[in-house]
């Protein structure tokens, strides 16, 4: 029976949907959650817009990317606490699923629990890039929460 279980999140709806379950299924067995948010590290500090040539500020853009994916995870902490289950969350940097198992492992989870894709999807993928390679590469249960258009 999970103790801890991790959720991934990337501010999504379906995101949220897996979370959502995932609060649900703590609170019944009595576990707590972690959720984790991974972001790609980006390096330069300028890009060109391909369409007009302009100069684009990364910084902005990631600064605007960090605090919207902070809320999220905000928002999954506030409604876990107030259904009772105990919980943290975090925001890290690196390739998704890497991190994603990497934070399982460091939290101590024994159980992870994610969308079958998330806001990167292709509209024709049946399992996303990442459900796949956490599903392939864990050590732990993952269970995925199918996601319907």
């Amino acid at each position: 029976m999970a103790k801890k279980i991790l959720v991934p999140t990337d501010g999504s709806e379906r995101a949220e949907i897996a979370a959502d379950f995932a609060i649900d299924l703590a609170k019944q067995l009595g576990a707590s959650l972690q959720f984790v948010s991974v972001v790609d590290d980006y390096s330069p500090a300028f890009a060109y817009d391909l369409e007009s040539g302009i100069s684009v500020d990364i910084n902005e853009i990631v600064e605007k990317r960090d605090r919207y994916v902070r809320e999220s995870v905000d928002r999954l902490l506030e409604k876990a606490k107030a259904a009772g289950v105990p919980t943290e969350g975090k925001v890290v940097e690196g390739n998704a699923w890497e991190e994603i198992l990497a934070e399982a492992k460091r939290s101590g989870a024994d159980q992870i629990i994610m969308g079958s894709h998330g806001r990167r999807a292709l509209a024709a993928a049946v399992l996303g890039n990442v459900t796949f390679n956490v599903i392939h590469h864990s050590k732990i249960p993952v269970t995925v929460i199918p996601i319907h258009d």
